[in-house]
């Protein structure tokens, strides 16, 4: 028989896989996504990606501030009947009521090798704490967030340059082909797909990324504030500031060990940067080793090259980060 699904999504990353499974020749009988909020500084009202997608396909749409209470909108759900639902970042919880209903279940594409870092920022949480192995999850929902049985995984070594963005476009890529080939083997067979228990012991979790660690602690190593600096890119951004005004910093590298020192200039203390060969900026950092600022934007401007802004600033001896 023909497959048809039921999708929940909501961010850039979530429209992108909608996009392959449309691409596939899936039907998607309808969309539930986040609904429209505020967005940028003139907080304009604006619907998801996925939203977006959705109607510009002509799909229904189906949109609820809480749905684990809107018992109207999970009538909408169960009026399709959909045999499958494929959740990807919806960004709110499915109630019982819903995923449960479709009779080859509702599947789950995770950025993380659960049951490590289960919650909200799997992905991000990942590189902050210096991961050296990532990977993508398809599992059935279940009651507790991200504990269902697991259906798939597949897992790589992460890059040294590695952020977020980078990373969420290579789970969507590659757990968005797989996903595809599942929901091609249920549409052939006509069967639930098989599932393994999570060891519920080796669980972690992670909450939702909040502007509270965005600012630098320049008394953290190298490591840490490089880790720091690609998770949160392309947001929320980590921060600075220099003279008194906040600055965000984009992009970053650790120096390759392989090659020759780089000579650090005296009295500098953490947070203190400064130009080598007149082109690279490198900031010292707690553990005494150097992390180089490929990009930074300052307030009200526009990224720039760390060379540009350490030149443009007209640095002085012993200013530094802070």
């Amino acid at each position: 028989m023909k497959l048809s699904i039921g999708y929940f999504g909501s961010p850039e990353h979530s429209k992108e896989l909608l996009r392959m499974i449309l691409d596939a020749g899936i039907q998607v009988d309808f969309v539930v996504t986040n609904v429209d909020k505020p967005v940028g500084r003139k907080q304009i009202i604006t619907p998801t990606p996925v939203k977006m997608l959705a109607e510009e396909k002509g799909i229904p749409v189906i949109q609820s501030p809480r749905l684990r209470t809107d018992e109207e909108a999970q009538k909408q759900i169960l009026s399709y009947r959909s045999p499958v639902h494929v959740v990807y970042a919806y960004g709110s919880i499915v109630p019982d009521l819903v995923f449960l209903d479709p009779k080859w279940g509702s599947i789950n594409l995770h950025g993380s090798l659960l049951p490590k870092y289960r919650g909200a920022s799997p992905v991000q949480s990942a590189l902050l704490h210096g991961e050296e192995v990532t990977g993508f999850t398809i599992q059935y929902l279940a009651k507790e967030v991200d504990s269902g049985d697991i259906i798939s995984q597949k897992s790589w070594k992460i890059p040294n340059e590695e952020t977020t963005g980078s990373l969420l476009q290579k789970i969507t890529s590659l757990g968005g082909e797989e996903l595809i080939q599942l929901l091609k083997t249920v549409e052939s067979t006509g069967e639930r797909l098989p599932g393994t228990p999570q060891n519920a012991k080796d669980a972690t979790h992670c909450q939702k990324i909040t502007a509270n660690q965005r600012p630098v602690l320049w008394t953290k190593s190298a490591n840490e504030i490089h880790n720091q600096i690609r998770a949160l890119y392309p947001d929320p951004l980590a921060t600075t500031e220099f003279r008194g005004k906040k600055l965000i910093l984009v992009t970053s590298f650790l120096p390759e060990a392989s090659l020759e020192p780089i000579p650090v200039p005296e009295g500098t203390k953490p947070g203190s940067f400064f130009l080598h060969q007149k082109k690279r900026l490198f900031c010292l950092c707690g553990d005494g080793n150097l992390l180089g600022i490929d990009t930074l934007q300052p307030e009200g401007k526009k990224p720039m090259k760390g060379f540009e802004f350490f030149n443009g600033a007209r640095v002085l001896a012993g200013e530094s980060f802070t």
